[in-house]
């Protein structure tokens, strides 16, 4: 007590002195109980450096890395450089492959991008307001309004009485989704447009890349041009059809008063666009503009499908050659294989992947969406017709033959690129110890940890299974309408 009283009596700097011998006290005893620590530390970081480093000497010498590549297909500047190399015209380089059907496809009013004929991505262009850009938003705008026509008729018509009547789900929902999805299709090719020059200039920086590695180029030209042909000739043959159908009531004999073209084209939109003349009273000028709009919706409903096609076929082709490639090197035992390249070519194919998956997944999904509901409507309306003509029948079958046929080989010519991307690993799993390294794991980590294929906006992957799944769903919901429709009559 009588301590505390003398302290608290103290003057405040002999306080202040106090204080400060008492902490330079504590410091110094803390310093001495941490010096032989402070002493050994040293030691102990000298001593597991070195040991890092011998660890790191051992791991080279038995896992020696392969040749680098002198260039990076990440590097900002790589573009710019091949892009201006005389080399750059390649008739076999997906630009230039795909530039013919382009041309084709935009007299329709699709992907309105000039250049695409072009030899160098970097001629292509997007421009606003242009003639190319004016007339594809007028046929946008014309098959709008006829998919507004549809759904205004499908409103009025589309109630629980329909589902009892035969054909009643055709005539009253058919109209709108056809002409609804070849509007959102258009619409997604015009988001396209500006995205699509980006889109192929870098696809062309990948193509520079791997064929630095002067390894075989994959022949895209006449693959591209089989593939839209094929599918766009039959297309031509089941609308013919599809005319003839419609028309079959005209009287084709050349010496009678109703073989006029006149009386044909009535004829024609009365059957097949008879959700347009209940809103519009027909004319000749709208018989004219229904005729016309038919044909630019029918090529692009075709067309989505076709460019799905060549695109997965131009990505697929080059994850061939280049599995080509690694295995013929592996079969023939290199002492020296680059592995470090053809890791840099894989991520670069995977990285091309994604960058088109994320610009032309709407498309996709459009594309099965559509033939999924196509195909359960054409299957519905076949098994539910009890009397049919000779014409009737045929186009029956060949549509939904046409159809069905279209929609697998889109989906197996998509899932190519997913087989494709996994097929080069059991090369490298057999490869031998004396060209095995570190950058043949990373390789092979690369191709089994990354997903590599297109995607409906992320709610699907194609691969191969997909195409079971969407057997299976078009199964289900026909034999739900079926019964849904049996259910009504009685």
């Amino acid at each position: 007590m009588v301590d505390s009283l003398n302290i608290n009596l103290l003057p405040k700097e002999a306080c202040h002195d106090a204080m400060m011998l008492k902490t330079k006290r504590m410091l110094t005893a803390s310093s001495k109980r941490n010096s032989a620590t402070g002493q050994k530390l040293p030691f102990l970081i000298r001593q597991r450096k070195d040991r890092i480093k011998e660890m790191e000497t051992e791991f080279s010498q038995s896992f020696p890395p392969g040749p680098p590549k002198t260039q990076s297909f990440f590097r900002s500047s790589f573009r710019n450089e091949h892009f201006s190399s005389a080399s750059n015209n390649d008739p076999e380089s997906f630009h230039c492959a795909i530039g013919p059907v382009l041309v084709l496809a935009q007299f329709f009013g699709v992907l309105p991008v000039s250049g695409v004929l072009r030899p160098t991505p970097l001629k292509m262009k997007f421009v606003k307001f242009s003639f190319l850009t004016f007339y594809a938003a007028s046929i946008t705008a014309t098959v709008l309004v006829m998919a507004i026509l549809s759904i205004i008729h499908m409103i009025r018509t589309l109630n629980a009485k329909t589902f009892a009547v035969k054909g009643g789900i055709a005539a009253a929902m058919s109209g709108a989704m056809f002409y609804g999805n070849c509007m959102m299709g258009l619409i997604l090719f015009f988001w396209l447009s500006p995205r699509w020059v980006t889109l192929q200039r870098d696809w062309r920086s990948m193509e520079q890349f791997i064929d630095s590695n002067k390894m075989q180029r994959p022949k895209l030209r006449w693959r591209l041009y089989a593939i839209s042909s094929t599918i766009l000739f039959l297309a031509v043959i089941e609308h013919i059809l599809s005319i003839a159908v419609n028309a079959e009531k005209h009287d084709y004999k050349k010496g009678s008063e109703n073989a006029t073209f006149q009386d044909f084209l009535q004829i024609y939109c009365e059957n097949s666009h008879a959700f347009i003349l209940d809103t519009v009273a027909y004319n000749f000028a709208l018989g004219m503009l229904i005729f016309i709009v038919s044909k630019l919706a029918t090529f692009t409903w075709n067309f989505t499908d076709v460019f799905v096609m060549m695109v997965a076929t131009g990505l697929a082709e080059r994850y061939k050659m280049l599995n080509k490639d690694v295995m013929n090197s592996t079969s023939k035992h290199r002492n020296a294989i680059d592995w470090s390249g053809y890791r840099e070519d894989y991520a670069a194919l995977s990285c091309m992947v994604k960058k088109v998956d994320s610009d032309i997944a709407p498309i996709i999904l459009l594309s099965f969406a559509n033939n999924l509901y196509f195909i359960c409507l054409q299957l519905l309306n076949g098994l539910s017709k009890s009397e049919n003509s000779i014409l009737d029948n045929v186009y029956f079958f060949g549509s939904f033959i046409f159809l069905v046929g279209r929609t697998v080989t889109v989906t197996l010519l998509t899932s190519r690129i997913n087989d494709q991307s996994k097929l080069v690993l059991p090369a490298l799993y057999n490869c031998s110890a004396s060209t095995y390294n570190v950058e043949t794991e990373r390789l092979i980590y690369l191709l089994t940890t990354d997903e590599i294929a297109l995607t409906g906006l992320r709610f699907f992957s194609i691969t191969r299974n997909f195409m079971l799944a969407v057997a299976s769903a078009i199964v289900t919901y026909e034999i739900v309408l079926l019964q849904f429709n049996v259910s009504t009559k009685t």
